[in-house]
């Protein structure tokens, strides 16, 4: 179903935040996967360090290969269905509205490269490559520089779009490629931002139905 575009969010990561013994509940149908109770920590800190407790037991940091660990949404995935009151312990992202977003185009891409071979009987042969995602976003620009600080910086900032403020959100990992302004006389000053996926040893990208 359609989704009208003026309900749509836009956000941004803040700054990392302290959490402790933060409930977490079934998240889904799948056995063994957990998510945080409170909506408002589910971004968290990739390089951050956790702790898992079942009913007071430590069961899980991050290099437990008994866990799979979902950044993005606040989520784990243990090997087994874990009994008892879950809490997680570390660090998430606040997010807040990118102030005066209007527009976003948030551009999914994978590569396909020919591998044809002379076993060809005259059609093309493509293998699948790599994959990659890219946000671009306008805004009406105020006197702030933080998305020019990003770019100086060379830092990574968690974005999240919800389209027409629906239940479905898409976030990811992203490197600030492009802070450009503009205006006139007769018009408001505008910035147009672009941001290229950053790869990571954690995911960097996802829909939180995946």
């Amino acid at each position: 179903m359609a989704q009208a575009a003026y309900l749509t969010t836009v956000q941004k990561s803040g700054t990392t935040t302290a959490m402790t013994s933060e409930a977490m509940a079934t998240a889904t149908t799948v056995s063994g996967t957990y998510q945080i109770t409170n909506s408002a920590k589910r971004v968290w800190e990739r390089t951050a360090s956790f702790t898992i407790r079942i009913a007071g037991s430590t069961v899980g940091v991050p290099a437990d290969t008994s866990v799979t660990w979902d950044y993005l949404f606040g989520k784990v995935t243990f090997t087994t269905t874990q009994a008892g009151a879950r809490t997680i312990t570390g660090s998430y992202l606040p997010m807040t509205d990118v102030a005066g977003a209007n527009s976003y185009t948030l551009s999914a891409s994978r590569e396909l490269v020919d591998d044809t071979d002379f076993s060809s009987t005259g059609w093309r042969s493509k293998a699948v490559a790599l994959k990659d995602v890219s946000l671009t976003m306008s805004r009406w620009a105020g006197v702030d520089t933080a998305f020019f600080d990003l770019i100086n910086g060379a830092t990574p900032v968690m974005c999240e779009v919800k389209p027409g403020s629906g239940t479905l959100a898409a976030r990811g990992w992203f490197l600030v490629s492009g802070d450009v302004r503009s205006g006139d006389v007769a018009t408001l000053e505008t910035a147009e931002l672009t941001f290229d996926l950053d790869q990571s040893t954690a995911a960097s990208f996802g829909w939180d139905n995946q």
